[in-house]
């Protein structure tokens, strides 16, 4: 086998490369290429190339070398071509498995140096595991880590791994520091192959390197370190794969880094600051218990308590201030605290627990007895200049002092004796504003005064968050109260809005029974008199055509104490299988008489092939009557009442449907919305609730029902059944808004 390099454009193979097509030299030796390979020469005569190509790629060339002349036909050219189309899948599918088995050896490798950079917060031992684990996947022959130190450039070594071979036994420190420092500062990945990528690339080769690249460790913008590659061999040189691949391991290594640095951080804060998370603690526990209640006669007794108990800030005593209603001055509102040494010794035996949720009561306890009960006399004037307490209110910040108020704050002078509040408390004291919406509302005061323990930054800091959580919670209670208050007037005005409800309803309804009462008892009473008193001469009176008077009449009264009593009360329906035909054609049968005297021709349209049903019997008689009803008083004198039945289509629903149609003109557009509320008629007569109690029994069966309204035409109401009812709670809720004189508008139709 020989060994050369041919370039593309350089004799047989390097110009049927750059044609990308098969190139034939019958006589190479007389007519050689040019420029010509000796290599490919040789001792051969003719000499034909075919390119090793696909789609996309050049992998290489074939060729075939004869020594004898020699000639291709067309399909010889055709057979080798498709050879070399085969070969070039072969080394395509070559390479992609290659590239697949070194993938997945990199995936895995990154999933082992995840897990353990992610199982531990050991860094030195983590960076010397990455260091040995990254060089066998990179074949390199040498890897060095180094971790900046806290000096500005300042490079420390924690890993040196590899280094085994005859003449290169370690990193040389010099040229790696440099590479090192250039790669940290920068901040950018570091390669070299040649001259032309750094002038250090000479000092590299001196010492055995061929390849060098270099990471930096980053981490939120911050070099943290460096990870440095050697490669000695010239066949095994760095690429940009590799620095992709080592800048994902760097970016797991910085957050270990900085995870591991914070946690050392977290460790140092935890050990010196103790005592401060005891506190905040202790502040939760306050906090939580100012939030138990939204009622301020019991949330202020708590604020004071938790400043004074043991189990809370532990301050010897604590006084509530709040700002006058004239805005002038400072009022004390509540304090609390013990008023000699002997009630500090037992407050100090209180136990720590106190504000528990499990100990409420024993809390409350307690408070009455540490209460002062002549607080309410103490009053700070905002103007008093000297005054530390509204200080802190007018500037709205908290104040600390040993030297007390007045004249002592400066160390010199002497306060006058009963001069108010500021000088009857101790020198040492703290103050903190209660700031609601960004307004000052008054005050905490605090003291030591049966304490050795000074009062600190410390506490003024916890003081303040409390002062925070106990001017929420003052702001919560008072809008508690506010709301509250507001809910009673709302609650007494809904009360009396229903009950203006109810009896409009009552009286509309009473008007309206009466009006339809009158006229039948008249017809009744005036044929009864008849009957009973006939005229003299008269002859004897037509005592049967008055009967039926009677009779038809009391039906009418009948029918509206019926409507009533639906309306008035509500009524279960008792379920069982009717045959809904059976029940139109004795409804029909009732109206027999009415139809004929209104000159009414009826077209019956009942489906043979309608399943029975489950309803109310009753119920869905008083439907069809009122339907029926409806449009015979709708079509007046003369027209055409159709009723019609047929099992629901598809998309219905599994039941049945009925319809009821007439040719009374139909109903205004603008009156149609109203159809459906309680005690709406378009009638002269009428109570304005049958068809309000047609809806109301057709949903309580599960059912629907519809208009369609042609208005000058007439009314056509479809009513679908299921073949077994539904729960109702919409029908319930009607009824309910019938009972109270709802009027929520649903369709249309002339009512009875």
């Amino acid at each position: 086998m020989m060994d050369f390099v041919v370039r593309p454009g350089e004799g047989v193979s390097g110009k049927a490369a750059r044609k990308r097509a098969p190139v034939f030299f019958p006589d190479v030796k007389t007519n050689p290429p040019v420029p010509a390979v000796p290599g490919e020469l040789r001792d051969f005569t003719s000499i034909l190339s075919v390119p090793i190509l696909d789609d996309v790629y050049l992998y290489g060339v074939m060729n075939f070398s004869t020594q004898a002349p020699a000639s291709y036909s067309e399909e010889d050219l055709a057979f080798l071509g498709s050879v070399a189309t085969e070969v070039a899948g072969t080394i395509r599918n070559s390479r992609l498995y290659n590239d697949a088995r070194k993938r997945v050896s990199e995936l895995i490798t990154l999933n082992e140096i995840g897990h353990a950079i992610s199982s531990t917060f050991e860094v030195k031992e983590t960076l010397g595991y990455v260091a040995k684990t990254t060089l066998r996947l990179l074949s390199a022959d040498g890897c060095t880590v180094r971790i900046a130190g806290e000096g500005r450039g300042a490079l420390k070594v924690v890993a040196d791994e590899g280094y085994g071979l005859p003449g290169f036994r370690r990193e040389s420190r010099a040229v790696g520091k440099e590479l090192a420092l250039r790669i940290h500062t920068g901040k950018r990945p570091l390669l070299i192959n040649g001259l032309e990528d750094s002038p250090l690339h000479s000092s590299l080769v001196d010492r055995g390197v061929a390849s060098f690249l270099g990471l930096p460790i980053i981490s939120q913008g911050r070099s943290l370190g460096t990870i440095s590659y050697y490669s000695a061999s010239a066949r095994r040189r760095f690429d940009m794969e590799g620095v992709h691949l080592i800048q994902t391991v760097c970016s797991q290594l910085a957050n270990m880094i900085e995870n591991a640095s914070i946690l050392g951080e977290a460790q140092r804060l935890a050990r010196e600051n103790q005592v401060k998370v005891q506190r905040i603690s202790t502040l939760y526990d306050v906090a939580r218990a100012l939030m138990s209640t939204v009622k301020m006669e019991r949330l202020l007794p708590i604020m004071l308590y938790a400043l004074i108990t043991p189990g809370g800030l532990n301050f010897s005593r604590a006084i509530l201030f709040l700002a006058a209603e004239d805005g002038d001055g400072l009022c004390a509102r509540m304090a609390m605290g013990p008023r000699n040494r002997r009630e500090a010794r037992r407050i100090g035996r209180l136990p720590r627990g106190l504000l528990g949720d499990e100990a409420t009561g024993v809390v409350e306890k307690k408070i009455r007895n540490l209460l002062w009960s002549d607080v309410g006399k103490l009053r700070i004037p905002l103007s008093k200049a000297t005054c530390l307490v509204a200080s802190a209110v007018k500037e709205k910040r908290s104040v600390r002092t040993e030297s007390g108020c007045g004249a002592r704050e400066g160390g010199g002078g002497e306060a006058a004796p009963g001069e108010g509040f500021c000088a009857n408390h101790p020198p040492s004291f703290a103050a903190v504003p209660l700031m609601i919406k960004g307004e000052a509302r008054g005050a905490i005061y605090v003291d030591n005064l049966f304490q050795a323990r000074t009062i600190g930054d410390e506490d003024i800091q916890v003081l303040t968050m409390f002062a925070s959580n106990a001017s929420l919670a003052m702001e919560n209670a008072s809008l508690y109260a506010s709301l509250q208050g507001a809910l009673d007037t709302v609650r007494t005005t809904q009360d009396q809005l229903m009950q203006s409800e109810k009896l409009m309803a009552l009286g509309e309804m009473a008007a309206r029974i009466a009006h339809e009462i009158k006229n039948p008892l008249t017809a009744i009473g005036g044929f009864a008199r008849r009957i009973a008193s006939p005229k003299p001469g008269g002859g004897t009176p037509p005592v049967e055509r008055y009967a039926r008077i009677i009779l038809k009449e009391v039906e009418g009264l009948e029918r509206i104490i019926n409507e009533t009593l639906y309306f008035s009360r509500e009524r279960i329906p008792a379920f069982r299988i009717a045959d809904l035909n059976s029940e139109i054609r004795e409804a029909l049968s009732m109206f027999r008489e009415a139809l004929e005297e209104a000159r009414i021709s009826t077209v019956i349209d009942l489906s043979p092939d309608l399943p029975v049903i489950s309803v109310d019997p009753d119920q869905l008689r008083q439907v069809l009557w009122n339907l029926v009803s409806n449009a015979i008083q709708a079509m007046g004198g003369s027209g055409t009442l159709t009723v019609a039945t047929r099992p629901a289509a598809p998309g219905e629903g599994t039941g049945v449907v009925f319809q009821v149609s007439d040719t009374g003109g139909g109903i205004p557009h603008d009156l149609v919305h109203n159809i459906f509320n309680p005690f709406f008629t378009t009638k002269a007569k009428g109570t304005g609730l049958g068809l309000p109690i047609v809806h109301a029994i057709v949903e309580k069966h599960g059912g629907t029902i519809d208009l369609d309204n042609r208005e000058g035409v007439g009314v056509t109401f479809s009513v679908f059944l299921p073949l077994f009812p539904k729960e109702g709670g919409t029908g319930e809720r009607i009824l309910e808004q019938l009972r109270k004189g709802g009027t929520n508008g649903i369709g249309s139709a002339n009512q009875g």
